[in-house]
């Protein structure tokens, strides 16, 4: 009887210890708080324009050689020398020339008085028709050698085409000058040209209005609080085949206060067309705020400040970069989630993380 009841006292003991642990009350459930990266959207012309890198080219350029060859006697200009149209830059030794012109006059004399000769003869019957036409096929191959020689020896100096700026020299004094080599290459810097390469998405539109409805201007680092306007003047209609852009060409007004020159490197800002904004008013956002939901609709979430809970918002889509994108239906002031949006759900609970806007 000893026995039996020491063996059903340790059951009793831990049937009366599950009872009283039953009996404590369990914790409390915790509400599951998401932490996401946020930020404000506004409606700021920054949120309006694309940039371009851009580089500096002048408005009309040109290599300029003799046209003839020879040994170069003087050259008149160094590099970064202002010229004007008609300028001479640089002369070949004449020598030759001149007396190779010397040598066409007198073949030209001697042809035309044959030729005047003959026109009397031929009236005459004295010669027959056929001598007077070889006589006059003479006198006109005389007359274009002399022309020849007169261009040559004119081509002996080198002018200058258009008004400009030497940019480089390729020869020297008393050097020969074979063939068409360059001797300068001239720029005209009175209008600068600006090149930026424009991807497809962006070119449809360029193409169509050949930029003309488009507010564009341009930023050079080393110039603080200058904006310089820009034009549209073409671009190419084959995209380059490695970076499948196209290159679009800008002109502007060479200012007279800061030497820029070919070259160089700027900022090219382009206004957004109202198209490309999307529908309403259009916000810049990072690529990562704009999700899918089930029916494929583009959708962002917005923070409601008061109760620090998401809700979904349908937005349009515009224009879209490497890291933002243009939305069209939300509001300046608007909350969006820009990291953590694809593991939400209407309602839930958020906290912004330490490197986004916390509301006041």
């Amino acid at each position: 009887m000893l026995k039996k009841l020491s063996f059903t006292a340790p059951i009793i003991l831990i049937t009366a210890t599950l009872t009283s642990a039953c009996e404590e009350p369990l914790p409390p459930v915790v509400t599951e708080s998401r932490p996401v990266k946020t930020i404000v959207v506004n409606e700021g012309l920054a949120d309006r324009v694309r940039t371009f890198p851009a580089v500096v080219d002048a408005i009309q350029k040109a290599d300029i050689s003799f046209r003839v060859r020879g040994r170069i006697q003087k050259i008149h200009v160094k590099e970064g020398s202002e010229v004007k149209k008609g300028d001479v830059l640089a002369e070949l030794d004449p020598t030759d020339f001149q007396i190779k012109l010397n040598d066409r006059k007198a073949s030209y004399k001697t042809a035309k008085a044959n030729y005047d000769r003959a026109k009397e003869l031929v009236g005459k019957g004295a010669i027959s028709k056929v001598e007077h036409d070889k006589i006059r096929a003479d006198f006109f191959t005389a007359s274009a050698n002399l022309k020849e020689a007169e261009q040559d020896l004119i081509y002996t100096k080198l002018k200058a085409p258009f008004d400009g700026f030497i940019a480089k020299r390729h020869a020297e004094n008393f050097e020969e000058v074979l063939g068409s080599k360059t001797i300068f290459s001239l720029e005209d810097t009175s209008e600068l040209k600006l090149l930026i390469d424009v991807p497809e998405n962006l070119m449809i539109n360029i193409q169509r209005r050949k930029g003309n409805n488009r507010d564009l201007y341009t930023i050079f680092e080393n110039i603080e609080g200058k904006k310089f306007p820009l034009t549209f003047l073409e671009t190419t209609t084959k995209a380059d085949v490695n970076t499948k852009t196209f290159k679009v060409t800008l002109k502007m007004k060479a200012p007279e206060a800061y030497s820029i020159l070919p070259g160089m490197t700027a900022t090219v800002y382009a206004s957004l067309l109202t198209d490309e904004l999307g529908t309403g008013s259009a916000m810049s956002l990072p690529v990562s705020a704009v999700i899918a939901d089930a029916n494929k609709q583009a959708t962002v979430w917005i923070v409601d400040e008061d109760t620090m809970t998401v809700k979904p918002k349908s937005v349009t889509t515009g224009t879209m970069t490497s890291s933002h994108m243009l939305v069209g239906g939300l509001h300046p002031g608007d909350r969006v989630v820009t990291a953590g949006a694809s593991f939400l759900r209407e309602g839930m609970k958020v906290t912004l993380l330490e490197t986004g806007e916390q509301p006041e």
